[in-house]
């Protein structure tokens, strides 16, 4: 497993992690809560390739950030279940990459608390990723 190197602009990150995310052929990047911390996870066929700590500030500048590269207006408002989608719209997705579907859940110990789902072109996925 890799562990990812953070970055210091909450929206330059969360796309590092799509980046990440799409040179391991992964299907999700999820953020869990554990033990007063958040953990970043890239996952590949179910496995964790990929991870990241973050404090629980980190994740609640991050989060939002990640929203506001979404489609459509920035109304997010933290610690809140909404989904949304990313089609390019404000942010340029990684190459073979048409949309990554977000999730974002309210902070429980134990629990995801964003879950990208990431959806490749079909003549760019090889297959090994499980989409």
């Amino acid at each position: 497993m890799n562990v990812i190197a953070a970055q210091a602009d909450p929206k330059t990150e969360f796309l590092a992690l799509l980046d990440h995310a799409v040179a391991a052929h992964a299907n999700v990047v999820q953020v869990r809560l554990a033990d007063g911390q958040a953990v970043v996870e890239i996952l590949a066929a179910g496995s964790v390739v990929a991870s990241l700590p973050w404090t629980l500030s980190r994740c609640a500048e991050a989060l939002p950030a990640a929203f506001a590269l979404a489609d459509g207006p920035d109304d997010f408002e933290y610690n809140t279940s909404r989904s949304t989608r990313m089609t390019g719209e404000k942010a340029p997705l990684p190459k073979g990459v048409t949309m990554v579907f977000l999730q974002f859940f309210p902070a429980r110990d134990g629990q995801r608390h964003l879950v990208a789902r990431i959806t490749y072109d079909a003549d760019t996925c090889c297959g090994t990723c499980g989409g």
